[in-house]
């Protein structure tokens, strides 16, 4: 029950404890899903018909809802695009003090808003305006060239909303139940962590084999901020239709790949993002101060947005600044980030933040893949391609893939990226804290210092299986 580099090979901390427990049954069609799931991660994002095809999808589904819709800038550089909120900008409390700068933004017609998450209102001021996105980018730009701190309200989708949902999920094969599953980590000398999990929630289906039964679910609140509700919808854009979501299920997923790795952890969940696996970074910002004041002491989060100018999202780093005043241990909490699916070395956040563990995406035999997000501010990867896990009951449509499943109860299936790879790590990270009675910062230690370095992707770690 110890972190061993042998057994397993390089960078496998828990030896083959997870291979063993793989689940069983046909592969070969899975197989040929996965191949489709990663061709679909490194090709789809340069093909610009597809993209615009998905963007118009998705927002005509948003605006039935009356949802957020988002515009789309075009980097002129081409170094990629960034997701907005149309007619709104986010500034830090700094800067709305200062009288230059007020006085500024009042004459380009930007007038304050109601921020709309309690924890935040001392650090940021939200500003709308009925400008076009590309003007309020200009207002942004010339703000920060006079030295305030200000941003176009970001996207913060699961990693990119234009291929997230293509190519997969695809149907795995089960794991044994619950009950009779290996209890990693459950008979060692720490108490089980709470690891927070905020992406889509938590499916309101029930499990007959055991999975996911811990998890808590809370009803729907009208609130947008700070709200209970941590239920999936599954089937709810642009209305019910008798087919899953383009996100549906992904929170389900990441949750059950957290108890594979930690089956003694408390997993609480946190629904920051729309079935449609669309957030914006201040939802998620809230849910995160949610999470550690409800004392999660490791967070997950499976999402992420690049930005404008590559700058540090405002919102995340403000909730990142709260909750370091809430601790009352600093650094009691560990927060963990996918890298994102960007193919490039352009940071992602809130994973490139250095407060913030950033895990990239690595084939079945720990290579390097060209898919995950990479460079020097990843600090570890795993895992990432065809990874096996909970999910929920309901259909694909061939809107967003051309091989529908139609997933029964207690349905487990084979997804890629680095949303897969970031709970690995988080699950890793509980286990250790139970088995060795470590607080989660040091656990962390002893998981890394097991990796093995891979350039660009930090120490390569051998958790679950792939495909």
């Amino acid at each position: 029950m110890s972190i061993s580099p042998d057994g397993g090979g390089a960078g496998a901390p828990f030896g083959t404890d997870y291979q063993r427990a793989a689940g069983v049954g046909s592969e070969d069609l899975s197989r040929q899903r996965v191949s489709r799931q990663v061709f679909e991660l490194v090709e789809r994002r340069n093909d610009p018909v597809m993209r615009r095809q998905v963007e118009t999808t998705i927002r005509s589904r948003r605006a039935q809802l009356n949802l957020p819709a988002f515009d789309v800038l075009r980097d002129p550089d081409g170094r990629g695009d960034t997701f907005h909120i149309p007619g709104e900008i986010i500034v830090t409390t700094r800067t709305w003090q200062n009288e230059g700068a007020r006085a500024y933004l009042t004459a380009r017609g930007l007038t304050r808003a109601e921020l709309g998450c309690e924890d935040l209102t001392e650090e940021l001021v939200r500003l709308v305006s009925s400008a076009r996105t590309q003007d309020l980018d200009d207002t942004v730009t010339e703000l920060r060239l006079r030295g305030f701190a200000a941003s176009l309200t970001h996207m913060a989708p699961l990693a990119r909303p234009v291929v997230k949902g293509l190519g997969g999920p695809a149907l795995g094969p089960s794991l044994e139940p619950f009950e009779e599953y290996p209890r990693f980590g459950s008979d060692g000398a720490g108490k089980a962590p709470t690891v927070a999990i905020i992406d889509t929630g938590i499916t309101s289906q029930t499990r007959s084999d055991g999975w996911l039964a811990s998890v808590e679910r809370t009803p729907d609140h009208p609130s947008v901020h700070g709200g209970a509700t941590n239920v999936d919808p599954l089937d709810a854009l642009p209305r019910p239709d008798q087919y899953l979501d383009y996100a549906a299920g992904h929170g389900t997923f990441v949750a059950g790949v957290v108890q594979q790795v930690a089956p003694g952890a408390t997993i609480r969940m946190y629904r920051a993002l729309q079935s449609d696996g669309i957030g914006t970074e201040l939802e998620v910002a809230c849910a995160m101060i949610r999470a550690v004041k409800d004392g999660a002491q490791i967070v997950n989060l499976s999402l992420g947005c690049q930005t404008r100018f590559d700058s540090p999202s405002l919102p995340i780093a403000a909730a990142l600044d709260v909750i370091a005043r809430h601790e009352k241990v600093p650094g009691e909490t560990l927060i963990i980030a996918s890298a994102g699916n960007y193919g490039d070395t352009r940071p992602t956040w809130p994973a490139a933040f250095r407060r913030v563990v950033s895990v990239g995406g690595l084939a079945g035999d720990l290579r390097p893949t060209s898919w995950s997000s990479r460079g020097f501010w990843v600090d570890c990867s795993a895992v990432g391609e065809g990874i096996l896990s909970t999910f929920v009951e309901g259909r694909e449509s061939y809107e967003f893939t051309p091989y529908p499943d139609d997933f029964g109860p207690d349905s487990f299936a084979r997804w890629s990226g680095t949303s897969f790879s970031a709970p690995q790590v988080a699950g890793a990270v509980a286990r250790l804290v139970q088995e060795r009675g470590l607080p989660p910062r040091q656990a962390l230690a002893v998981l890394i210092d097991a990796g093995d370095p891979v350039p660009d992707f930090g120490q390569a770690l051998n958790i679950l299986p792939g495909l």
